[in-house]
């Protein structure tokens, strides 16, 4: 009986986790990759539709010389404010969610293999029913800091402040089948990626 390899596979963890390099790894392997975070990202353009609203819900400070969403002044009213957060994301998620759709009915139309980097997966149960596997990327809480203070040059509170901003760990990996622990060295985590993986 042949084995069905899975061609839509999701990718789930916290911030400096090591996802992104999973995502990498498939990504080199031929999969497509869709990154909910450049699709965000794509969607703070000037002249979109989210952008406009984003500014005119708070403010022009949110815009940036080039008229795209400065992420960095928009976290700076948001975070700390569970109600203003809130309305960001009932902004955000829904076109988010109805973009990142779009991508992968493309990629399955061309039957594409295709790879989901998706922190916040687990609020969305559908999408991850779409799937047919999710991954999980793991790391300490005490690596996730060093790495995340060492890659952006930040202090060690805000580096934690970072990651605290997330659900906890548990919540983000919760739609994962399979989770990697990458508590080591990027070669170690790769060589975890080639033993789950790299039959597909």
């Amino acid at each position: 009986m042949s084995v069905r390899l899975p061609r839509r596979v999701g990718l789930v963890g916290g911030i400096a986790s090591g996802k992104s390099m999973a995502a990498s790894w498939f990504e080199a392997r031929g999969w497509t990759l869709v990154d909910a975070d450049r699709e965000a990202h794509a969607l703070y353009a000037p002249g979109t539709l989210l952008r406009d609203r984003l500014v005119g819900e708070f403010g022009p400070r949110i815009a940036s010389d080039d008229g795209s969403i400065d992420r960095a002044a928009l976290g700076s009213i948001v975070f700390g404010d569970p109600a203003r957060l809130a309305r960001l994301e009932s902004l955000v998620h829904p076109a988010l969610r109805e973009r990142v759709a779009e991508r992968i009915s493309i990629a399955e139309s061309r039957d594409e293999r295709m790879v989901l980097e998706m922190a916040l997966m687990s609020r969305w149960p559908e999408m991850a029913a779409r799937l047919d596997v999710v991954l999980g990327v793991s790391a300490p809480m005490e690596v996730r800091l060093e790495r995340l203070c060492r890659r952006n040059s930040l202090d060690p509170a805000e580096a934690r402040r970072r990651i605290e901003r997330q659900p906890p760990q548990a919540d983000l990996l919760a739609c994962a089948a399979v989770t990697l622990s990458n508590e080591g060295t990027r070669e170690d985590f790769l060589q975890k990626l080639e033993v789950t993986a790299g039959w597909w």
